[in-house]
């Protein structure tokens, strides 16, 4: 389709689609009718006279799923075979090919391997043995070679057991098996029966990679792709497979920006994004996908692409990376396995809760401080009303001789007085809270049809104490790939997720927690004798944490996030020839979000006996809002791979293909006033108001977009030493005007395997692999443009009439954006520069990059112009420019003690600065407050130089105009030196900014026997957290820090214990003071940054696997049980209370978990 023609693709595509996706499904489903079918052994049909071994072995291994191995040094391929075999076993079949040949064979599993006929022995013996790897899981498959006569030779069975015939002598036996490092085993005369360990080859330099539309050997990887296995991600006590890559892959950062349950975690590829954000591209199976909607017991490999050479064959969708997860998949084992896992455990907040818990001082503090600002105290108590609450300090319950609440004389009528110690947090939240996660999966097959099942339920308490947030996951995948003919195969990849989260309170579950600290005071308590809530009381002006108590102890208020996504693939593939494939797939993928907030009136007591109604305001009304949002999206690739290899040293494959994928959006809201009930949430129970009118609000959108792309890949190696890979793709998106839709994105990258050459030969003992990379890439982008921003769009000015005409109001509209119909690609040229090094048979292994992104012709939004320009300019333009530059290093090393102990260190290291080349400023803005030369994440504020110690010095010091500083605030520099600090004038760019500028991890790992232990420690640097946060509203800073007595904020203790009074001036914190903007002390500044390096014990898992011997006999292949945790220790500098991971400190943060669980997982 040309480019001028693209822009929306018809119904009757559409259509077609659809139908080809409906028969290919109809075509897998049918298999499993056919796959109980050949359980037995498969049989061959094929024919040849007269041709080369060599050729003969080629021809059985493309018509069936059998590999040959072979020793290339005693068999001789040229020889000439034949075959006439008419639905023959195969095991007849090879003994008629194999007859003039004088070779014996045998078959294990999937592979055949050839033996060249010798000459017996004159005394010879049989050794037997088992071969396991380090957990003793049994290994098959595995080639048992004899050294020095590699005519004798064994495959492992199924269940790691060999037999070997060999000279009655003192023997060596070699074994080797893909992705473990070979061993040599001398077994003696005397000996017969040998067990036999392997370890995990460290580099896995033979291991296949999942790049983009097809895989490769990581020995001839050339781009900068990290992957990581299930073994890795298995012993991760983390929710979701994104947070179990934590710590797992240099350059890839994990963040979770709350501790709510099912919050999902942020994926940075080497600190690259936009200024209007952007994340990697997450591809499952080929399909776009999300990495919180995976069962984590499904993952089989994750590979991570981390340089636009690997990454451009994606195009516009992978300007911030890309990450590829392939899922486990079915056997041709012809034998059914099943796998259970389950977990069991609690979490707890990582961060203190150690508020002020003691009425008396509550009281004092708080009355102190705002009658330093306003001149009298907060609180109407009295003195005889503090000795009351000075006697009950220390009494942690209400004790029977000292209630918490009397009844007393107050402006001439009964009052609740209050003499409490409450202990809000805990009152609201609780520490402790559950979780459970159960998985299991059925998978097989035989040499037609391989097939998995599997289901996952996980399960989790939140911190609410009354009525309890409650998270419930459930996913269900099933896999299919069905062998049509010797050239044809059909696969269908279905999947299903569900979530649903219910949380009590206000309609966002961080609320509850901003409202939990105003006007809090200990002295209050919740429930009055009577049962009733409080709300209002006598002894101040304002409510009890704008009346959280009365809604939580009512409980009406409730609210339901949920989420339904079903995704399907179908794919064909098609070998018409030897060493070309063409694969053609489909996916549909339906995603729901389904949004219900419910709120009650709420009642309370302020006087006995009486019990007033809280109806007004957004907190109190009574309403229900429903908000749906559906999300289609279909795909379509079309790709053909053709690999050849000439002369045995010229390698060659090319891949070239065709990709499709739209999305159709759309959400639809309601909200209905004054239901007839409280508990049933439907919105057909509207009622009517006081004036006898029903009132309902209705709203929603809908959008749709659109993305065509051809791409290409070439790729040669001579010899696996010289290595060279190209590829391009050509894309079109619907953001852009006709004429800019296309743009064209190629890499290259070059490898030289330098340990291949000859003058390398000295070394080879040490040195297994040394590759030199070098990579250039150019991608594009275009989210941050809006769907039809080349479009003008318009509003209405109000929804009452606005506009007079003809003697009438009429509803008039406005431009709401205004075109750009130059708008195009944001672009990102990549280069990369690595090496790979892996030394002594695997034990040691580094891999380093360095990178430099040049992202430019950003989208964003026009600002920065000045008023007097004056009427309208395009609202999105291509106008910034960045970069980033830094270094990803790995450095692995594996080793082991005697056979039994086995152990591992992985270091992950990266180092990534980002900053501004190209902002688009105001042309007013002082040079010192420009972004230019900055990181974007660095912000604003004035610079601190001190607090102030004496009136004096406020007087011959500038400050912020209409706010006399009091002392013992924070004093400012002037920038400017105009005698008075402006917000506009004065501020500069402070801090290195709150995202770490160096990352790293260290993994250690041990087995012994059936014991294995796992620890990781994370860690970050060369970044600086606000404790005042990163609001640009200056005058409103919702912090911990900024306003801690701000209505009257319960703070932490040891704020209030560390603030400035005339007896510490030197305090770490300023004089606790009220109600920015009146007060000095809550502008962003300088004097409120700290280092927010850290290293946290992130996880620590210790398990062991059940002897063989037990379990074998009631044939159970593995039983393990595990004890895991996750953020269990964390060194830093930052106050309590704050999470450096995720530095939150606003009023109203949900805080991060530490786990502990337990668990257990059996196979059959």
């Amino acid at each position: 389709m040309p480019p001028q023609t693209f822009h929306k693709l018809k119904i009757s595509t559409m259509m077609h689609f659809r139908l080809f996706a409906i028969l290919l499904l109809l075509v897998a489903g049918s298999t499993t009718v056919v796959s109980g079918q050949t359980q037995q052994e498969p049989a061959l049909d094929m024919e040849f006279t007269d041709i080369p071994l060599s050729e003969a072995i080629s021809r059985i291994e493309k018509n069936t799923r059998y590999t040959f191995f072979y020793d290339a040094k005693q068999t001789d391929l040229s020889q000439r075979v034949s075959l006439k075999a008419k639905r023959m076993p195969i095991s007849a079949a090879l003994k008629e090919m194999l007859a003039p040949t004088g070779l014996n064979f045998t078959i294990t599993e999937r592979q055949i391997a050839l033996i060249p006929a010798r000459k017996a022995a004159a005394r010879q013996r049989t050794i037997a043995g088992v071969v396991n790897d380090s957990s003793e899981t049994p290994l098959a498959g595995v080639a048992v070679t004899l050294v020095g006569d590699n005519t004798r030779g064994a495959v492992t069975e199924a269940n790691g057991s060999f037999s070997l015939t060999v000279p009655d002598a003192d023997i060596t036996l070699n074994f080797t098996y893909l992705g473990y490092v070979s061993k040599k085993v001398a077994v003696p005369a005397t000996q017969n029966n040998v067990k036999v360990f392997l370890t995990e080859d460290a580099v896995k330099m033979e291991d296949v990679v999942v790049v983009g539309y097809g895989t490769q050997k990581k020995v001839n990887l050339t781009g900068a792709i990290a992957t990581v296995d299930e073994k890795q991600l298995q012993n991760r006590s983390a929710p979701s497979v994104a947070h179990m890559l934590q710590g797992s892959v240099p350059g890839l950062t994990v963040s979770t920006s709350s501790g709510r349950p099912g919050n999902p975690a942020s994926l940075n590829i080497r600190g690259i994004t936009s200024i209007n954000g952007g994340s990697p591209l997450v591809l499952v199976d080929g399909a776009e996908g999300d990495l919180m909607k995976i069962n984590p017991n499904d993952v089989a490999s994750i590979s991570v692409v981390k340089d636009a050479s690997a990454a451009a064959i994606y195009g516009a969708r992978a300007a911030f990376g890309v990450v590829l997860v392939t899922t486990k998949s079915g056997d041709s084992s012809g034998k059914t396995r099943i796998s259970y896992s389950g977990r069991w455990g609690w979490n707890e907040p990582t961060t203190s809760t150690d508020y002020e818990t003691r009425g008396y001082y509550s009281v004092y503090l708080n009355d102190l401080f705002w009658r330093s600002y306003a001149g009298n105290n907060y609180t109407r108590y009295t003195e005889q009303d503090m000795m009351e609450l000075w006697a009950r300090r220390n009494d942690r319950t209400e004790h029977p001789d000292r209630p918490w609440v009397k009844i007393d004389q107050r402006d001439g009528r009964d009052t609740y007085v209050y003499y409490g110690n409450t202990d809000w947090y805990h009152y609201l939240f609780k520490d402790e809270h559950p979780n459970t996660s159960h998985s299991i999966s059925l998978s097989g097959g035989n040499d037609r049809v391989d097939y998995l099942l599997s289901g996952s339920y996980y399960s989790e308490e939140g911190l609410f104490r009354q009525h309890p947030d409650k998270l419930q996951k459930i996913t269900f995948r099933s896999k299919i790939t069905f062998d049509i003919n010797k050239w044809l195969k059909v696969s269908n990849n279905t999947s299903y997720y569900n979530y649903k989260y219910f949380y009590p309170g206000p309609s966002d579950v961080n609320t509850a927690f901003s409202w939990s600290t105003v006007h809090g005071l200990a002295s209050f308590v919740p429930v009055n004798p009577d049962g009733t809530s409080v709300y209002y009381t006598s002894l101040s002006k304002y409510s009890i944490m704008d009346g959280l108590p009365t809604i939580m102890n009512k409980g009406g208020h409730y609210n339901k996030d949920k989420t339904d996504n079903m995704s399907t693939t179908t794919e064909l593939t098609w070998t018409p020839v030897k060493g070309l494939e063409i694969k053609g797939n489909f996916t549909y993928m339906f995603n729901t979000q389904h949004n219900l907030n419910r709120q009650v009136n709420t009642e309370y007591s302020q006087y006995p006996g009486e019990v007033q109604t809280l109806s007004t305001g957004s907190r109190f009304q009574d309403k229900l809002y429903e908000k749906t949002m559906m999300h289609n999206y279909y795909q379509a690739n079309v790709y053909a791979t053709y690999a050849h290899t000439w002369n045995e040293k010229h390698n060659f494959k090319a891949m070239a293909g065709f990709n499709w994928e739209t999305k159709y959006l759309k959400d639809v809201s309601a909200t209905g006033y004054n239901l007839l009930s409280e508990t049933l949430m439907d919105l057909n129970l509207v009622g009517q108001d006081a004036d006898g009118n029903e009132r309902m609000e209705v709203g929603g959108g809908q959008n749709e977009y659109a993305l065509m792309g051809f791409f290409g890949r070439l790729n040669y190696d001579y010899k696996g030493k010289y290595l060279v890979e190209v590829s391009g793709r050509y894309d079109g998106t619907s953001r852009f005007k006709r004429g800019h839709r296309w743009g064209f994105f190629p890499s290259v990258s070059l490898g030289w395997r330098m340990s291949e050459e000859g003058f390398f030969a000295p070394l080879r003992k040490a040195v297994d692999n040394f590759k030199l990379r070098a990579s250039f890439g150019s991608l594009g982008d275009d989210n941050g443009s809006a769907a039809y921003a080349f479009l003008s769009t318009f509003t209405n000015v109000s929804s009452a009439p606005s506009v007079v005409l003809g003697g009438a109001g009429q509803n008039g509209i406005m431009t709401s954006l205004v075109a750009n119909e130059l708008l195009t690609w944001e672009r990102n040229h990549s280069y990369n520069v690595g090496f790979d090094l892996a030394m002594w048979n695997g034990r040691l292994g580094v891999e380093f990059d360095a990178f430099y992104n040049y992202i430019f012709d950003i989208l964003g939004s026009n600002s920065g112009k000045p008023a007097s320009m004056g009427g309208y300019y395009p609202t999105y333009v291509n106008n910034n420019a960045q970069d980033v530059r830094g270094i990803d290093v790995r450095l692995t090393h594996r080793n082991h003690i005697g056979k039994d102990f086995q152990y591992g260190v992985t270091v992950n290291l990266t180092w990534a600065k980002d900053r501004w080349l190209r902002y688009q400023d105001s042309p007013n803005t002082p040079d010192y407050a420009k972004r230019i030369g900055k990181s974007r994440y660095m912000t604003m504020g004035f610079i601190a130089d001190g607090l102030f110690q004496s009136e004096e010095e406020i007087d011959r010091s500038p400050w912020i105009s209409g706010s006399r500083p009091r002392v013992g605030d924070i004093k400012y520099k002037d920038l400017n030196g105009d005698g008075a600090i402006t917000y506009d004038q004065d501020r500069a760019y402070i801090g290195r900014g709150q995202r770490p500028q160096f990352n790293g991890s260290i993994n250690l790992n041990a087995s012994w026997k059936g014991l294995e232990f796992d620890i990781l420690f994370i860690g970050a640097a060369d970044c600086d957290v606000s404790l005042t946060g990163t609001y640009y509203n200056h005058n409103e800073d919702n912090s911990i820090f900024a306003r801690p007595v701000k209505a009257v904020s319960n703070s932490p203790r040891y704020l209030v214990e560390q603030a400035w009074t005339p007896e510490n001036p030197d305090a770490k914190y300023p004089r606790l003071s009220l109600n920015p903007p009146n007060t000095n002390n809550a502008y962003a500044s300088s004097f409120w940054y700290r280092d927010g390096k850290y290293l946290r014990l992130k996880s620590v898992h210790l398990g062991y696997t059940l002897p063989k011997a037990w379990t074998g006999k009631l044939r159970i292949q593995k039983v393990k049980v595990y004890v895991e945790g996750n953020n269990l220790c964390t060194w830093s500098g930052l106050p309590e209370g704050i999470d450096p991971e995720w530095p939150g400190v606003t009023n109203g943060y949900y805080p991060q978990q530490r786990t502990v669980v337990g668990g257990l997982e059996i196979s059959f």
